[in-house]
């Protein structure tokens, strides 16, 4: 028993370390670098199964238990020691060696922690004589409730803190390996560095004396001018001391009134940034009037506004200032929403304010529940860029910008409503502008309207542009208002219905008459305005595979969002790379130079079991991710992917390693039949999976979450069925590799985690599951290989004996 707890805690507190340093390496850099903690997580672990390959007798049976426990105390150890490397690193500063010396010192500090954790997971699956089946399943039952745990957490303790309490448990987890050991002195250091550790997390969130991030988006943070700082699962909040600031616009008319006004200036995670301003009568808000996120009240300044994204309350304050009665605020966020309701009440004078309500929820989700109409939706510069605790992925976006989410929004609008969405533009290059514009053409060919340029507005200011997409085409009154206001205030006529636009790209897409002409006006433009779907939500994502010589010529484009784009991709390509180099490196040299040290032949069953391990690896994550995108978006907030469908996989996928221990997977004919269904069973999830979302995206949430765990739960148990088949055949069979195929199968679940995301990016999320079919499929010749190598060396045995 005590084997098993201490299993389960290292690997519990593992993955609540791995899920909360991404979420602080998403405040301290930036978001295309936050799955970094899932690659050096996975690499230090691999390292340090490689550690217990080349070392065996260090952990031998006799030696297992008092060896995990020193592994885990230098788990315990090395976890502070990381936190002080990596909040003293000024991330995306200086010269490129500069940043180089960055990245390899991150490196070595995220690995740290976890190649000691990963010595004591491969040591205790590959040597302990207990049942494979039930450690493993220990191993995965501690990981998926290590996901729950990061969002208690962090709701109440900030990610440093959080995870210095992580470290503390992997004391806890020491001194359950060394519960019967003869050694006094190990159990005392257990019991010391797990109490050190508990009142440094303490201390640190009380105070943030003890450690923070000196460094924010490559920035010295002033902590001096913080008046709060809150955290959760998907999010840092900062709200810094009140100032009399100059007026802040999005898109500001040339006529805009410039004076100054009383507010707290807040950001996400260090980059995205909002205000709360003073409202205590209209006259605070006036000069909301001369921003041209505004533009859709002028034409609909009555009636019941939706504003998706509250931040600190401007678009809220903009609805009221023309005149809604009944204004709603859907926020993903709910600091924000306590912040405007408690601490902000009076100064930014909403939560008081009869008509006004908030809803914590992810917005598409919302408005696919609720019966309400609307006269107005307003969706204003909001980013999904955002790092959020289901894996990291920060390119994995949460399907505001798709076909099937606007059919939503308008579906939620009343006849005369519009919707109203703003992004960056520039008149050099329309990259965004133009593919909202494509997005809204998609969208109302969708829904049956042959002549989408009646119903499409678009006006520009500074560098932001305004979408006005209205459910019927807009009137005479109504395109006379957009001309009167645009002239008045000096905005640029982007797009007005009935006069072709200028610009030849707006033009080409916005006068189509069928998707076929849309694909066909897009298909050879230098960046990728296809509008995007629930297959394929890269909204932000603008580069084509085939014309990356735009991205590299910077003199071409825009810079801001191409460079973010190539920024991201070439930093998924490099990474994908150096885990191809590590992989030589570290898994098949080990195991070359100590077949030739000892003169060994390592035979068949090495690569036959080798490739086993790699495809159970690749296959599961492929499989996983496709799963995670395709249920965020049918769940829609990021709380429900993290504690729900990553807990699900993981702990379905520990039931099903429990009960292999049950069955007769070794023999024939279950090595034939287990990946055959599998695999089968992958595809069909494939195609079901579209058509539940699409049936049941307007049904309650406790239905979509049962939903959701009736669909992954019985893939997971299958699923957890191979990896202790694959090591109970390999022991059969003589091996002694067996922490070599632990650590082989864990750099190919990296590998592929991110090979996943640039295959759902630039093909489809389902390209995947189509993966995931494949690889298990092959598992048929691996597993009858193997099984033959097991049975000749059970005759070899028997002979030998005899």
């Amino acid at each position: 028993m005590p084997i098993y707890v201490g299993l389960f805690l290292i690997a519990f507190a593992t993955l609540s370390v791995e899920i909360s340093l991404s979420r602080l390496l998403s405040v301290m850099t930036w978001y295309h670098l936050a799955f970094f903690a899932v690659s050096t997580a996975m690499l230090g672990m691999t390292a340090g199964a490689t550690t217990v390959y080349l070392q065996p007798n260090r952990f031998s049976r006799e030696r297992l238990a008092d060896s995990s426990a020193k592994a885990s105390l230098a788990y315990a150890c090395a976890t502070p020691v990381m936190l002080l490397i990596l909040c003293r690193i000024p991330f995306d500063t200086g010269s490129t060696i500069q940043r180089l010396l960055q990245m390899v010192l991150a490196t070595f500090a995220c690995s740290l922690p976890f190649y000691f954790s990963g010595i004591v997971i491969s040591a205790i699956l590959t040597k302990s004589p207990l049942p494979i089946g039930r450690l493993y399943g220990s191993d995965l039952i501690g990981a998926a409730l290590g996901c729950l745990f990061v969002l208690g957490g962090l709701a109440f303790l900030d990610a440093p803190s959080f995870i210095l309490l992580c470290g503390a448990i992997g004391a806890v987890a020491a001194l359950s390996f060394a519960w019967k050991s003869s050694s006094s002195r190990l159990r005392q250091l257990c019991y010391g560095i797990g109490a050190v550790l508990i009142l440094a997390a303490g201390f640190n969130q009380s105070t943030g004396a003890l450690i923070r991030p000196l460094y924010v988006k490559g920035l010295a943070e002033d902590s001096t001018n913080l008046l709060l700082e809150e955290w959760n699962s998907f999010s840092r909040v900062v709200v810094f001391n009140q100032q009399n600031a100059n007026l802040e616009y999005w898109g500001a008319s040339p006529v805009a009134p410039q004076n100054l006004l009383p507010q707290y200036q807040m950001n996400i995670d260090g980059a995205a940034g909002t205000s709360v301003r003073q409202f205590s009568s209209l006259a605070d808000i006036e000069h909301l009037k001369y921003d041209v996120t505004n533009m859709v009240y002028y034409l609909r300044p009555q009636g019941s506004a939706a504003v998706i994204g509250v931040g600190g309350g401007r678009d809220l304050q903009s609805a009221i200032l023309f005149g809604h009665e009944q204004v709603t605020g859907i926020e993903l966020n709910p600091i924000f929403v306590d912040l405007l309701q408690n601490r902000f009440k009076e100064f930014a004078g909403l939560a008081n304010r009869p008509g006004v309500s908030f809803v914590v929820d992810e917005a598409r989700s919302y408005l696919s529940r609720t019966d309400q109409r609307y006269t107005t939706i307003q969706m204003s510069l909001i980013d999904t860029w955002a790092s959020t605790g289901a894996g990291a992925y920060s390119l994995s976006e949460n399907g505001l910008y798709t076909i099937e989410a606007w059919q939503v929004f308008l579906d939620r609008l009343t006849d005369d409503g519009i919707f109203t969405v703003s992004r960056w533009y520039s008149s050099d290059n329309v990259d965004e502008t133009g593919r909202i514009v494509s997005l809204a053409v998609a969208t109302l060919q969708q829904a049956g309207i042959t002549d989408p340029s009646r119903h499409i507005a678009l006006i520009g200011s500074g560098k932001v542009s305004t979408l006005l997409l209205s459910r019927q085409p807009f009137s005479e009154q109504d395109i006379a208002q957009l001309q009167q206001v645009t002239s008045d205030l000096q905005y640029r006529p982007l797009i007005i219905p009935g006069t072709p636009p200028e610009n030849a790209v707006l033009r080409s897409i916005v006068e189509v008459t069928s998707p076929e002409a849309l694909i066909e006006a897009v298909r050879d433009q230098p960046l990728n305005y296809t509008p995007t779907t629930d297959e394929n939500p890269y909204f932000f994502n603008m580069l084509r595979l085939d014309r990356m010589d735009v991205a590299l010529n910077k003199t071409s484009v825009d810079n801001g969002v191409i460079d973010g784009n190539l920024t991201a991709t070439l930093t998924l390509v490099g990474l994908i790379v150096c885990l191809l180099i590590f992989a030589v490196l570290t898994i098949v040299m080990p195991l070359i130079l100590r077949s030739r040290a000892k003169n060994i032949d390592s035979g068949k069953i090495v690569w036959s079991a080798a490739a086993y391990f790699s495809l159970i690896g690749s296959g599961f994550m492929c499989v996983e991710i496709a799963l995670m995108q395709r249920l965020s978006v049918f769940l829609g907030h990021p709380v429900y992917a993290l504690g729900i469908l990553l807990f699900t996989i993981i702990a379905s996928t520990g039931v099903g390693s429990f009960f292999s221990e049950r069955l007769p997977l070794t023999r024939k004919p279950w090595i034939f039949v287990m990946p055959i269904v599998t695999a089968l069973t992958i595809l069909i999830i494939r195609f079901v999976l579209s058509e539940v979302i699409a049936a049941m995206i307007t049904a309650p949430m406790a239905t979509k979450i049962t939903v959701s765990i009736l669909l992954m739960f019985p893939l997971g148990l299958l699923l957890g069925l191979f990896f202790p088949t694959g090591m109970q055949l390999v022991r059969a069979s003589g091996a002694t590799e067996t922490p070599w195929y632990w650590a082989l199968n864990g750099i190919f679940g990296v590998l592929c985690s991110a090979l996943a995301v640039l295959i759902s990016i630039y093909f489809a999320i389902s390209v995947n599951f189509y993966i995931g079919v494949v690889c298990y499929s092959l598992l048929v010749l691996c597993l009858n290989h193997m099984r033959n190598l097991k049975e000749a060396n059970s005759s070899l045995v028997q002979e030998t004996a005899n």
